[in-house]
């Protein structure tokens, strides 16, 4: 079984970032280029600036290369360190190939930007906290440019703005690598939630249809069997279709209280419950929640019903609304005002929040519905 760790130049973000950091590359070394070009008399070095250039150009050809043939090569180790010394290199050059006086002016520096895709870069790679270090090496990179341009007249807004430096290229490298941790986070839970549709559909129409089949068949036959076969679709309907489920959202509420009625009378309830609404209730949650276990453990009890079914939903905040629905035999509703069951456990208890209940059953079966206002 094959276990190794998928390179991060797989994922389709990482891709899409490596595209825009090549293109970023090229604008830096045009810039770069005319910087050189237009220096003038300015530069003392002028061969040096030059040969400089040009590497910066292959190191562009070289990542557009591999970012439409080899994409992973951008994310090595070997490439990563070796684009920072560049970067490096061409921070402290800076200083160097220019005549006295070029530092800590409003001239353009050689470097331009190379430094921003180094970091970003790293961010991908490594992390966070890598890509903030290597980010805080650009604020000395730039005091020692300053030193090979024979810059001796240091105060304290000469440091600030190496400080400056270190501390906006270290909070690129760290808030780069930061974001794609979280991209990465929310790709693979898109990814996990399609794959478990894809096979939730799958075992739908397939195994969970099979089991069904089989608990119906084997019920008078075989109670044994019959009694695993549901148990074996309700484990399976869990994981399927309840994996994610919240703690403490409305979901979560039904679901304890499905699953203790599921568990009492032995029965597959089907539970469809959309709460994505971003608000929380936990009084009235829990009287809706304990309300629709009521009427399954009713439906469940005394309709001898093959199929209960429920859905609930929060819409604006503070509104939700509910159903169980069930195939029994049904029952005379005019016995919901005579009697105090139902009417305490699902209709009272729905008026206690401010909300409603209504009941709705004949011979096809039972509805009972809630909702708040």
């Amino acid at each position: 079984m094959n276990t190794a760790t998928p390179s991060p130049a797989a994922s389709p973000i990482a891709r899409t970032l490596l595209r825009v950091l090549a293109a970023v590359r090229w604008l830096c070394w045009i810039w770069m280029t005319a910087v050189v070009a237009f220096s003038g008399s300015a530069l003392i070095h002028r061969v040096v600036a030059w040969i400089l250039v040009a590497a910066g150009g292959a190191v562009a050809a070289g990542a557009t290369w591999a970012v439409r043939n080899q994409p992973a090569l951008l994310l090595t180790r070997r490439w990563i360190i070796g684009e920072a010394a560049f970067a490096l290199l061409l921070s402290v050059a800076d200083g160097w190939v220019f005549h006295a006086g070029h530092v800590f002016v409003t001239s353009q520096d050689l470097g331009t930007e190379w430094a921003l895709v180094v970091v970003m870069s790293t961010g991908l790679l490594a992390g966070p906290w890598i890509a903030a270090a290597l980010g805080a090496l650009f604020g000395p990179a730039r005091l020692a440019s300053a030193l090979l341009n024979h810059f001796d007249h240091f105060d304290n807004r000469h440091l600030v703005a190496a400080l400056a430096t270190t501390i906006f290229y270290g909070a690129a490298g760290a808030i780069s690598g930061w974001l794609l941790t979280l991209m990465r986070a929310a790709e693979a839970e898109i990814s996990h939630r399609r794959a478990r549709d894809e096979v939730a559909r799958v075992m739908h129409d397939t195994v969970l249809q099979t089991l069904a089949l089989v608990e119906r068949r084997s019920a008078a036959t075989d109670p044994e069997l019959a009694a695993t076969a549901r148990r074996a679709d309700r484990e399976l309907r869990a994981y399927l279709f309840d994996d994610d489920a919240p703690v403490d959202g409305l979901r979560a509420a039904i679901r304890r209280e499905v699953q203790r009625v599921g568990e009492r009378f032995d029965r597959t309830i089907t539970v469809n419950v959309l709460d994505e609404e971003g608000w929380h209730d936990g009084p009235l949650f829990d009287a809706v929640a304990r309300a629709i276990g009521e009427a399954a453990a009713n439906a469940a009890e005394h309709a001898d019903a093959s199929s209960i079914v429920v859905f609930a939903e929060t819409r604006d905040k503070g509104s939700v609304f509910a159903s169980v629905t069930d195939d029994g035999h049904g029952f005379d509703t005019a016995a919901i005002n005579e009697g105090q069951g139902l009417r305490q456990s699902i209709i009272a208890r729905m008026e206690a929040v401010g909300g409603h209940g209504a009941v709705r059953s004949d011979a096809s079966g039972t509805e009972v519905t809630l909702w708040t206002n």
